[in-house]
Order: structure tokens, then sequence, then C-alpha cells
């Protein structure tokens, strides 16, 4: 293949070095976006390195049939040098010529062949390629006319019949010529792919011994780099000599054919720097000579590819005064990656979408591999691929990409170019970089391909090996805030096959994915700091608490129980702030990574998720904790059933028990009463997330297709989205069913909080509960009836009278409809009260010891009775000892749940306890049961829900678990709940249904 074809070598100039190379220390025009162009005005033409418009030189035009060159103006001029592209010198030809057909010369055209034979054509030059001149070899330009010439043996015509060409300058070539003709002077072995490179190489001066070895597992002389690696690096180099110069003030470029050739060699051997090697010459003897230079170091290098960036590459996109990119994306929320291919011998092939230049393996084009490149979408697919088809050119072209990427700033279209990592470069030391995580260490480069297929070739035109893209990773990143994008990286691992593979049903495994990501250290930080600020607020909280639970319980000293106390509370409050900082992090991300149109939250990395793990964890386990302790507590209240029934015949021992069974039955049903059926609503949760298919929304994709079809890309689940998009049905099935309740059911069908106060009114039995020491509840159940052990008719007779208020009202004071009161005791109350709770207590233990003792039973009903009267009589106010007080709680003491009980004036003596009896308009009295801590078992039951998916991604599976872990907390409520019934009120176990 010819690096370019219309460059004889005899009619190649020399200039001096200097002229045309620059010393680039530190190149930076890759910082520099440019315009977005595809088509070029008559006066330019594409430069296939700089992807950009480069006027042609004076009297000449673009090309009409490659937009990629220039060519003279019209046929009055010749060329003085034609290098390719911008790379030719114009001048003009004498009056009456027109320009030779070589381009080279100017000559009379006076002939005319018959050109039927393809041996016959119009030549306008000898055997030796030099024309038939009519005026002195020291006249420019050689003027001659056509002749009609028989080609010789050792000669071909021209592809398009117009001259013979000496063996020399013809490709493909291999081997000597013939020896008919005298190629490239007396030297054969100066031709180099077809050209001769004698003059090239003397006038440059440098000599070098360039490696054809391939990078394989067992490296082989690759026939490609035989044939084309010396005559790239010397005609991308091209420097001529002056003392020769036919033209003066001339600039003359590099072939930039040969500069793409060589940089297809130098990925090939994954730009391996041994100075033998194609990158090594690349870098030694094109992009850094050592000569003397003139341009600067920001100058643009045209027609001479960039292969590799500077060791500061890292440092600079991760700088704080990063802005080479904007954020801003098309109305498709696209990262636009545009890639430029080129063939192997260096033919630019156009500028591709990367999705439509089958930047993967696996296949894709528009339709597939459109979402690979669709912001924040974390696009993963993997494929197997026969490995004899990887060694068909037909299914996999051998081809070399350059990334760049494409993006709009004021409303024009500019592009950057794109790193590349590959993980097989390799140092001329042996070390390996690109291996590594640390990115800051990775050495980036430019230009990659997906199989190769010429390297491999060796002398015998055998394929031995092939090398595939095993892996690619494009790793896109949002910098300062998300304000800006960096370049996305290229991130390639490479394999190989070798013959053994061929024909033995080897299967390959190949991936391919994009990433994106950025600097999310602000956001954790956020966590933290809203963590440590609720925390700190909590821990006040939890003073307060415990500062409320000394008073109730009676403390005068700070001991082990209240630190312990202080603790539980901080459980219980940490619980809460972990819970919330991490529903609203989920719902936070949610909201804006789902919002359309815009560039701003991308989800977070594996490490940088960590701090959200956490928090799921750490919530979970302190809401169980929590649940615990908040079950332990409610089952060890000290509870009693006062039983204001009088006897009708004056034996105190002929009223019956049954209402006050009947009672405690009703009291144990309640004890896990909830508003919220935690049942119903795992199965509205589930309704939404899996038949509604909001489930879908937390893909790692910023629309949300709650229906895909098997032609939509659906990537992985993310954690962070699950949550919230969990969090959120949760929140709204539980507000729904919540309002619900207590809107329609509550008010229309049931109460079970006033039914059982009205069953206590009906059966005469008031409830006297102490949670603490010295704080507790009082229902007040006395019927206004004054007796209900009665039969079924005066029962209806009751009730009657009651409806038609021809009685007094069922409150505790005269007049009133209070029924439930929060009660503070005082410390002579509660000293008689465990006397007579004792004496009760030793009683029952006497009669468990001894079960046929009729003697002990007796006596233990008799305490009983005593503790019963005792409570009676207190209510009655008939007790000058024990006296108390019933008030209104005041504003403040409602919100901070709080009695300010110091601040009351006793009226009673020293020695006699007077309590206060609170009334409790609010129901505090469901503090004893579940239904009292209905937003902690609700982010109970949530936490456990989230915890569980978070980790298992099944919907399903975490409402199981937690409609399990929820029975085991009700049956565990309700057995330990019915165990103290039975111990502090007389009732047997298997009395409680």
């Amino acid at each position: 293949m010819v690096l370019f074809k219309s460059i004889p070598w005899f009619f190649l100039l020399y200039l001096p070095t200097s002229v045309v190379f620059a010393q680039v220390t530190t190149y930076t025009a890759y910082q520099f976006s440019f315009r977005y162009v595809t088509i070029c005005s008559p006066d330019q033409y594409y430069d296939i390195a700089l992807l950009q418009c480069s006027s042609c030189p004076a009297n000449a035009i673009q090309k009409i049939t490659d937009q990629t060159q220039c060519e003279c103006t019209n046929q009055t001029f010749y060329y003085g040098v034609n290098q390719g592209g911008g790379s030719l010198l114009c001048v003009p030809c004498p009056t009456s010529y027109a320009r030779s057909t070589d381009g080279f010369g100017c000559i009379i055209d006076n002939s005319a062949c018959t050109t039927a034979f393809n041996n016959i054509v119009p030549s306008e030059s000898r055997l030796d390629g030099s024309l038939y001149t009519n005026n002195s070899a020291s006249v420019q330009p050689s003027q001659s006319s056509k002749q009609c010439t028989t080609c010789s043996n050792g000669t071909w015509a021209y592809p398009n019949s117009q001259r013979c060409f000496p063996c020399a300058n013809v490709t493909p070539h291999t081997g000597t010529p013939p020896a008919t003709i005298n190629c490239c002077g007396t030297n054969s072995t100066d031709i180099q792919d077809g050209i001769c490179l004698s003059y090239v190489i003397n006038s440059i001066g440098i000599s070098f011994s360039p490696s054809y070895l391939n990078t394989f597992q067992n490296p082989a002389t690759s026939s490609f780099f035989q044939q084309h690696l010396d005559a790239s690096v010397y005609l991308c180099l091209m420097n001529l000599n002056a003392s020769t110069a036919r033209s003066i003030n001339r600039t003359l470029l590099s072939n930039g054919t040969a500069c793409q050739i060589l940089a297809n060699m130098a990925a090939m051997q994954f730009f391996y720097p041994a100075i033998n090697y194609a990158y090594g010459l690349y870098q030694s003897y094109i992009w850094q000579p050592t000569s003397s230079q003139i341009w600067t170091a920001a100058s643009t290098r045209t027609s001479i590819p960039f292969l590799a960036y500077p060791s500061t590459y890292y440092q600079e996109i991760n700088n704080a005064s990063y802005d080479w990119i904007p954020s801003s994306l098309d109305g498709a929320n696209t990262m636009r990656l545009k890639l430029a291919k080129y063939s192997p011998i260096g033919e630019y092939l156009g500028l591709f979408d990367a999705f439509d230049a089958y930047i993967q393996l696996c296949g894709g084009a528009y339709t597939d591999g459109k979402p690979a490149f669709t912001f924040g979408t974390q696009y993963k697919r993997t494929c197997s691929i026969r490995a004899d088809a990887l060694w068909n050119s037909t299914l996999y072209e051998t081809a070399f990409f350059d990334p760049y990427f494409l993006f709009t700033k004021s409303n024009s279209d500019y592009m950057l170019p794109t790193p590349v990592v590959l993980r097989n470069y390799k140092t001329d030391t042996g070390a390996t970089p690109n291996k590594n995580n640390d990115e800051s260490q990775w050495v980036y480069h430019r230009r990659f391909f997906l199989v190769d297929r010429t390297s491999g070739v060796v002398n015998n035109k055998e394929l031995r090996n092939v090398h595939y893209a095993q892996s690619i990773t494009i790793l896109n990143t949002l910098s300062n805030g998300g304000a800006y994008f960096q370049p996305p990286v290229i991130v390639i691992q490479y394999e190989e096959l070798s013959l053994t593979n061929i024909g033995t049903g080897t299967i390959v495994d190949v991936k391919f994915e994009t990433q994106y990501r950025m600097n999310l250290d602000g956001q954790i930080q956020n966590i933290w700091i809203a963590i440590g600020v609720l925390s700190g607020l909590g821990i006040i909280f939890a003073l307060i608490q415990t500062k409320v639970w000394y008073s109730r319980a009676g403390k005068q000293t700070v001991d082990l129980e209240i630190i312990g106390k202080f603790v539980l509370f901080m459980i219980n409050i940490l619980g809460t702030v972990f819970f919330i900082v991490m529903a609203g992090v989920s719902l936070w991300w949610l909201i804006f990574f789902k919002r359309e149109g815009s560039a701003f939250l991308v989800l977070p990395s594996t490490s940088q998720q960590a701090s959200f793990t956490a928090l799921v964890i750490i919530a979970f386990i302190l809401k169980t904790f929590d649940i615990i302790h908040l079950i332990i507590r409610q089952a060890g209240v000290d509870i009693f059933f006062i039983d204001w029934e009088k006897p009708r015949t004056g034996d105190r021992n002929n009223v019956s028990i049954w209402r006050t069974f009947f009672v405690a039955n009703e009291y144990s049903e309640i004890q896990t009463f909830r508003r919220i059926n935690v049942t119903f609503l795992l199965l509205s949760v589930l309704f939404f997330l899996k038949v509604i298919n909001l489930e879908y929304a937390a893909r790692a994709q910023p629309e949300t297709i709650l229906f895909p079809t098997s032609a939509d890309y659906t990537p992985g689940f993310n954690g962070i989205l699950r949550v919230g998009i969990a969090f959120s049905m949760w929140l709204v099935c539980a507000v729904f069913q919540y309002l619900i309740y207590i809107i329609f059911y509550q008010r229309f069908v049931e109460d079970k909080i006033i039914n059982f106060i009205d069953i206590c009114s009906v059966s005469n039995i008031s409830v006297f509960i102490l949670s603490d020491k010295h704080y507790g509840y009082y229902i007040h159940g006395r019927s206004p009836n004054g007796t209900s052990d009665v039969n079924v008719k005066d029962m209806l007779i009751n009730l009657e009278r009651e409806s038609n208020a021809k009685i007094g009202k069922r409150g505790l004071e005269v007049g009133s409809d209070d029924q439930i009161f929060i009660v503070k005791i005082d410390r002579i109350f509660r000293s008689q009260y465990d006397r007579l709770v004792r004496n009760y207590e030793h009683r029952m233990l006497s009669r468990v010891n001894k079960k046929n003792d009729e003697r002990v039973s007796d006596v233990l009903l008799t305490s009983y009775k005593n503790l019963n009267e005792f409570f009676c009589a207190f209510i009655d106010h008939s007790l000058p000892a024990y006296n108390y007080v019933v008030r209104q709680r005041w504003l403040l003491e409602k919100i901070l749940n709080f009695e300010f009980t110091d601040s009351v004036k006793r009226s009673a003596p020293p020695n006699e306890a007077e309590c206060i009896f609170y009334v409790d308009a609010d129901r505090n009295f469901a503090k004893t049961l579940f239904a009292g801590y209905e937003n902690s078992l609700f982010m109970w039951n949530m936490a456990i829900f989230l915890f569980v998916d978070y980790f298992a991604f099944n919907y399903i599976l975490a409402a199981v678990i937690t409609y399990l872990l929820n029975s085991i907390a009700e049956s565990a409520r309700t057995s330990l709940g019915q165990k103290n019934l039975s111990k502090k009120t007389l009732i047997p176990t298997n009395f409680l249904l």
C-alpha cells in the first residue's frame, strides 16, 4: 500500500529539519476545545489529525473527490511538493503548458494514444521515471510532451492507464524488484513500502533499528510492521535538504497518512515506549525530536496525531479551576462521544457517534447502544463470542479510533480529545501503572482498537494471534459540584487468542459498561453534618427525657439505672435520626437523579455508597433495640383492675370475677393494637412496587420506564434508589391508611380505645396503671348505675337510662365525662402501694408453693381485696392520708409531655399524700400499648423492609421478613403482657385468651 501514492521518489525536495518540527515539552492544545465541523469551505481541507478545517496553501483549493486533501487550483499549476492534506506547493506552469499527469511537471498535451491494451499508456516519462524534457535540466519546471509507450518488463501501467511506473513506486510490492529496473538508485534495499526513501534517510541523518515484533504473549515478527514501520517513521518525519530545493519560502508538513499508520502500529503494540518500537520511535523522532525547533508549546501539531497525555493530566482535570467542558446536555440527555475512525493503512474513514460505530464488540448500533451514553444510566452489557468469529474479517473489522467528546457551548458544538487507558500498557522497565486503581498513576493515551488481526500476520501470511477488547469501561465524571464534565476516560482490557483457540469451540466473554461519577465528598460530608446536628439535638432531647423519667421514677441520685435509661433513650433517638437521614438522602437522590434534562447528580459508586450503607445498617439495629426495649417496658408495667361492684348480700366473696376476667382479656387484646395494619400495608406497598412496577423507578437510569419492552435496555437496580422509592411508597400507603382509619373507620365503625373504656364502665371496672414508679394512668370505669353484676334485663334498663341521661355521667368528677387521666403519685402513696403489693405478691407465691392449701387461697383473696379496697377508698377520697387533685394539663406541659409538679403548691400536710390526676384528653394512656408508639413501630417495620431489600434487591423477600419479625414482636408483647397481667391482677394466664 502506498503511504502517499502521488510522490515519485525523484520529486522529493529537501528542506532543513528545523523548519518542520518544534520541541514540545508540554503539549497544552488538548486542553482547548475546537469547533465541531464536518464540512469545510472550498479553500480549506479537513485535517485528519486535528479533525478541523485548515487553509489550503496559496493557489490550492479543496480536492473535489476528497475533502481531506488539497489540490492546485487548476491545471496551470504543478506540484513542487505534495505530501497530502494541505502539505503541498503549487507552482505555475509556463504559458501554454499544463500540469503533467503525475502532477510534478508541466507538459504540452499534443499526443493521442490508443489505450485498448492495458500495457499501452500515454507516457510522459522514460522507464527510469524521468520526463521526456524539452528543456535543460536546470530549468524549472520540466517541460515535455506525451508519447505513446508500451510498458516494458518490470514496469506496470498505473491503474488509470496514464503512465508506466517503475516497480519501486508501486504498492504492494515485496521482495527484490525485477533486475531490469534500476529501482531507487543502485540500492534496492532503500525501497520501503514501495517508496524510495534514500533521499529522506540521507537528508535526515538518523538511523534506527526498528523492532518488528508484535506484543503477543509469544511475540513474532509482524509482516505489517516489516512493511510499514520504517516508511511511516521517515515519511511522517519527512525533512528535506534545502540544498536541492527548487523553491524557497515553503512550509513542508508531514505525510498525514504515514503518521496515522505509525499511530496505528503504536496502538497495536500498546504504546510500548522502548526506543525501537513504534511508539518509542514516534516519541523520539516525531513528537519530541531532539533537533532545534520553531514551534511553540501551545501550537497545534498539523498532520501529526496526538497519542499521549502529559503526566500532569490527572492533576489538571481534578484541579478546582477546571472548566473545559460545561455540564450541558442535548435534549435527549445524551453524552455525545465521537470516534474518528482510521483504517490500518492510515485512511481516515470518518467521524461517527460512539453508539453507531460499534464501540462494543457485543454489537448494538443506535437502538441498542444509545442507553450506554444516556447521562446517568449505569449501562453494562456482557456477551459471549466464538473465538472463530473474531478471526473473521467480515464480522469484526480491524479499525482504529480516536475518541472526542462533543458538547455545546454558546449555542455552538465543540469537541475535545478524550483519553484512553490501556490496562495492558507496560513501561520499558516492565511496570504496569494502568493495572492499579490509582488513577493519578495512570498513563493516558488516545488511540484504541476493538480487534487487531493485523499485527498477528507473519511473513508466511499466516494469522497466528488476535488481540480483542475483552472489557471496555467508559468513565464519565462530573467536576466542580456538577458544573463541568471531565473528558470521559475509556478504560480497555485486551485479551489474546491464538491458533490453538481456533476450531475448538472456544467462547470468550466480552464486557462493555459506562459509569457516571462525581466527587461526592461534599454530599457525604453534608450527610454526616446532618447526623451530627440532629444527634446533638437528640442528646439534648435524651437528657430531657431522662430528666422526665428521673422525676417520674422518683429518683433522688444519679445511678447506673439513670445512665442505662439515658443510653436507651439515645438508642431510640439516634435510630430515628439515622432513619430520617437515610430516608431523606434516598428521596433527595431519587428526585434529583430522575429529574430530566439536567446533568446535576450521578449515583454514588460502591465506595461512595458506604456512608449510606452505614445509615441503613445502623438505623435497622438501633430501631430493633428500641422496639425490644419498648416491649420489655410495656410488659413490665404495674397494673391493677379496680372492681367497684358491691355484694348484694353483704358477703363480699360473692362478687363475680368474670367481669374482671372480661376486662383483662379486652386489655390483653388491645396490647398490640395499631391503627396501621402491617399486613395490609405490606400488600399495598407490594402492589405499587411489583404490580404497578414502580420498582423500575429504582433502575440506574435517569428516565423511568415502568413497563419496558424487549427492545428497551434495562440497567440494574441501585440500592439508594430502591430505598427512596420503597420509602415513598411506605409513607404514602401508611398515611393513606392512617387517615382512612382516623376519618372513617374510627368514627363510623369502631374505636378500640373508646370501646375498651366503655367496656370498663359497663363492667364497673377501673384500671390503674403505673408505667413508672411515680407515674401512670387511670381509667375510671365506675358505672354510673352503681352495679353491673346484673341479669340481661337490668343491664338493658341501665344502658337505656344512661343513654337518656337519667343518671349521672361516667366521669371521675361529678358532672364530668373525663374518664382517662395521667396520674402523678408521690412517695407516701407509692410506699403504701408497695406494701400492699408486696403482701399480695407474697401470698401469691405461697399459693403457688402450696396449691392445695385452701387457707392460703383465702389469705390471698383477702390481700387482693385489701388492695382493691385501698384503691376504691383512694379514688373516693375516703383516705384522709392519701388524697389527690384533678386538673387540666397546661399547654406547655402538653407540648413537652412533662408535668411541672414541683410548681404546684401542696395543700396537704407534710405526712399526707397528695397525688395529681391530669385529665388525659389526648389519650396518652395508649402509651402502655403498641398504639401509643405507632411512629416507632412504623419506622422499625420500614427499617426492616429497607434493610433486607437494600442487600437482597428483593421487595417480596423484604415483605416476608418484615411480616415475620412484626409477628414475632406482637407475639412477644402479647405473651409477656399476659404473664404480667396474671402476675399482678390474680388472673390465671389460661383465662387470658
